[in-house]
């Protein structure tokens, strides 16, 4: 293992992939396999001698399953890339994986040759997605959007100006600093918003966003 190979891990609990995972990568001069383990529980148990850079894992897997397990895997390698590794990509596994914490979402369809590209790309501040995954991003990212400008259509410019500060959670002070006006009017404001958008508080206002 040299310092500038990428040190990868694999959680499977299908053996055969596991072993397949294993051998592809360790034939690879760019990479260093740290650990291939069928569940979270059986790392827990791991001394590992490395940190992995990434690891692979697939939903399904004995005990924690794997979105359930990536909270627990970013506080034991905060710095790792998790991506998922499976042939479970409904709209309900992609998005609460990236809820979740993970970097990128990979399905089991695609080659050895673009997993490891898709490695390599995350490695480098992209992110792995496979078309599916990519897509169903896409299509939520567009709701969201068509959502969001349902609640600003009614509003005035200012107005919409001040409901955008407040879903992205900025105080009065913070909006009435950014916008050049004073902390009254920004409260004056969202009287106004409120009325128009049915709500009652801010955190109404930006759930309403965002829902």
């Amino acid at each position: 293992m040299t310092s500038d190979q990428i040190k990868i891990g694999f959680i499977e609990d299908n053996e055969l992939l596991l072993e397949n995972y294993r051998e592809y990568f360790e034939s690879d001069i760019a990479f260093a396999c740290v650990f291939a383990v069928r569940s979270f529980d059986e790392l827990d148990q791991e001394k590992l001698s490395e940190k992995p850079d990434v690891i692979l894992l697939e939903i399904p897997l004995p005990g924690i399953n794997g979105i359930a397990a990536l909270p627990l895997l970013k506080n034991k390698f905060y710095q790792t890339q998790l991506i998922m590794m499976t042939t479970h990509d409904s709209e309900e596994n992609v998005m609460n994986a990236f809820k979740n914490g993970a970097n990128g979402f990979l399905t089991k369809n695609m080659s050895l040759e673009a997993v490891r590209e898709a490695v390599l790309y995350a490695m480098h501040s992209g992110a792995a997605l496979s078309p599916s995954a990519a897509r169903i991003l896409i299509n939520s990212f567009s709701e969201k959007q068509e959502q969001m400008n349902a609640v600003l259509v009614n509003l005035t410019p200012r107005e919409q100006e001040i409901a955008k500060c407040i879903q992205k959670g900025q105080s009065y002070r913070e909006i009435a600093q950014a916008l050049f006006i004073s902390e009254r009017t920004v409260n004056q404001h969202l009287k106004h918003i409120y009325q128009k958008t049915g709500v009652k508080s801010r955190s109404q206002l930006a759930a309403k966003m965002i829902e």
